[in-house]
């Protein structure tokens, strides 16, 4: 992405399910401040719950923060959270490969993330996982 980067907002949130659906609520009404694109918006908030649910679920994290900045050709979303070390980056994600009653739920979250974002870092800094997606401006779905 090139461009300017303006920090759009951020919120901290409880590591909770509860707070997982005050998340996407709230990143709901921000992508819709923004103008952002139905395609974008969906996308980013499928991640958001993903990341949100697993951080939480698995990783055990007491608190998580979302940030959104804008610039001219998309909107980058930080994920970051207290949990477990944990980097989606380097995971082999599950693929569906029959019809659905013949495979277990779990582990296909990863490759969600990665299919509906255009670019995702990892970082852990000072205890957290700090897990930054990028979508571009009218579709959240990879360029290949």
């Amino acid at each position: 992405m090139t461009g300017a980067l303006h920090r759009a907002s951020s919120r901290e949130f409880a590591g909770t399910i509860e707070a997982a659906e005050d998340a996407e609520a709230w990143l709901v009404s921000q992508s819709g401040r923004l103008g952002l694109a139905e395609n974008t918006r969906f996308a980013i908030n499928l991640c958001l719950e993903e990341l949100f649910l697993n951080a939480v679920q698995h990783g055990r994290a007491n608190r998580a923060t979302v940030s959104l900045w804008t610039e001219a050709d998309g909107v980058r979303v930080e994920f970051v959270d207290d949990g477990r070390a944990f980097d989606p980056t380097v995971v082999h994600s599950k693929r569906i490969s029959g019809p659905s009653e013949d495979f277990t739920i779990g582990g296909y979250g990863t490759g969600l993330v990665q299919k509906f974002s255009k670019r995702m870092s990892y970082r852990r800094t000072e205890g957290r996982n700090c897990l930054l997606l990028e979508f571009g401006a009218d579709s959240g779905a990879t360029a290949g």
